[in-house]
C-alpha cells in the first residue's frame, strides 16, 4: 500500500484555469464559479499554487450545473492547451517521440494534479493485425468520476493529436461509468468504439504509434524542463505546503483523539486565523479538511483486505463502524463492502 504521505490530492491552478476559461466562454464569470468554493479570483494569478483536488471536483460539478452541459468533461478535454498542463505541457512537447512523452506524463502527472494513477502497458492483440497498448487512468477520489474520466481521456486524445499532427483515432475507448443518455459527443470526439461500464478508463491504440516523432522536439529544452519538473515534484511529494502538512498531522492523530483547529494551528506554528486563511486559499474549511482527510484515508485502508471495518473506523477517528458506513455512503454513494468488491 502507498505510504500515507502520498495520499494528499491537489490540483495546480494552471489546470483549474482550463475550467475557468472554458466556462467564461460560455458566459459564466470566473468570480461566480470560484465563489462556489469560496476561492478568490486572485488565485488565478498564482499558477504554481495548488488547491485541494476535492475543491476542483466540486467546481467541475458546479460547472456542469451552471452550464447545463452534461458533457462538460469531454468538452474541457477537447479544449485543452499546453499551458493548462503547466511545465508538463511544454515538457511533453519537447520530447522526441510519443513513447518518451507518455513516460514523462506518467512520471510528472502530479505537477498538474494527483487525481488518478496512469499506466501504459501491452494489451492483448486479439483479432488485431498489430500489437496494441493500453493507456489507463484510475481515479483516486470518488466524486465526479464520469466528468473527470471523460476530461482526462479527451484531453489525452486532443493533446496527442496536437503534438503528433496525426488524426488517427484510438481503436477503443473504455469508461468505468455507465453509458450516458446521449453518446453523440463521445463518438464525435473519439471517432472509435466507446464502451461504458468497463473495468477501466483507458485508450487502446496500436503500439507502433509510440515511435511517432514529435514535431517540436528539443533536447536542450527537455533537459532544462526535466530538471525543473524534478524539483517541483520533489516539493509536492515532500508535502511542503500547509495543506499537505495539515493533512499529515491529521492522519497521524485521528486514531488517538479528535483535533481542534487551534491545536492543529499550534502544531503548524501558525495562528488559527492564518491557518483558516491558508486553508481557504486551497478551497477548504477546517471541517472540510478533516472530512476530506478521513475520506482519503478510508479509501486507502479499504484496499487492505486484512483490515476490518471496525479497525478502519478507529484509524480515522469514528466511534464505530456504523458511523463510518454512513459517512462513506455520503462520500461515494456506495457501502464500504461494495467499494471493496469493486477495487479488490
Amino acid at each position: 500500500m502507498q505510504p500515507l504521505a502520498t495520499l494528499a490530492s491537489s490540483v495546480s491552478v494552471a489546470y483549474l484555469q482550463g475550467l475557468v476559461d472554458y466556462l467564461a466562454r460560455l458566459g459564466i464569470e470566473p468570480a461566480q464559479l470560484l465563489a462556489r468554493a469560496q476561492l478568490s479570483p486572485e488565485i488565478l494569478a498564482q499558477r504554481d499554487q495548488r488547491i485541494a483536488a476535492s475543491t476542483y471536483l466540486e467546481l467541475l460539478g458546479q460547472g456542469v450545473r451552471l452550464s447545463g452541459d452534461d458533457c462538460l468533461g469531454l468538452h474541457l478535454g477537447e479544449a485543452i492547451r499546453p499551458g493548462y498542463y503547466g511545465v508538463l505541457g511544454y515538457l511533453i512537447m519537447s520530447c522526441p517521440t510519443l513513447a518518451d512523452a507518455l513516460h514523462r506524463q506518467a512520471r510528472y502527472a502530479a505537477l498538474v494534479g494527483n487525481l488518478g494513477h496512469i499506466e501504459l502497458e501491452d494489451w492483448p492483440q486479439g483479432d488485431s493485425p498489430e500489437p496494441l497498448v493500453v493507456h489507463r487512468w484510475t481515479p483516486l477520489l470518488p466524486q465526479q468520476q464520469r466528468q473527470i474520466a471523460e476530461e482526462t481521456l479527451a484531453g489525452w486524445v486532443t493533446f496527442g493529436r496536437w503534438v503528433t499532427g496525426l488524426e488517427e483515432p484510438p481503436l477503443e475507448v473504455h469508461f468505468q461509468h455507465p453509458v450516458p443518455a446521449d453518446t453523440r459527443e463521445h463518438q464525435r470526439l473519439f471517432r472509435c468504439p466507446v464502451k461504458f461500464s468497463q473495468t477501466q478508463n483507458a485508450l487502446i491504440f496500436p503500439k507502433r504509434l509510440l515511435s511517432l516523432p514529435l514535431g517540436q522536439a528539443d533536447a536542450q529544452v527537455r533537459l532544462m524542463l526535466d530538471a525543473y519538473a524534478d524539483r517541483r515534484l520533489s516539493e509536492i511529494e515532500q508535502g511542503h505546503s500547509v495543506l499537505d502538512r495539515a493533512r499529515a498531522l491529521l492522519a497521524r492523530q485521528l486514531p488517538e483523539q479528535g483535533i481542534e483547529l487551534e491545536q492543529l494551528a499550534a502544531q503548524l506554528a501558525l495562528s488559527p486565523r492564518t491557518l483558516q486563511r491558508r486553508l481557504r486559499e486551497a478551497g477548504l474549511s477546517f471541517s472540510q479538511l478533516v472530512d476530506e482527510t478521513r475520506q482519503q484515508l478510508v479509501l486507502h485502508y479499504l484496499r487492505d483486505p486484512a483490515l476490518e471495518l471496525a479497525d478502519i473506523a478507529f484509524l480515522v477517528g469514528f466511534s464505530e463502524a456504523g458511523s463510518l458506513a454512513r459517512a462513506f455512503r455520503r462520500w461515494t454513494g456506495q457501502t464500504p463492502a461494495e467499494y471493496r468488491r469493486q477495487h479488490n
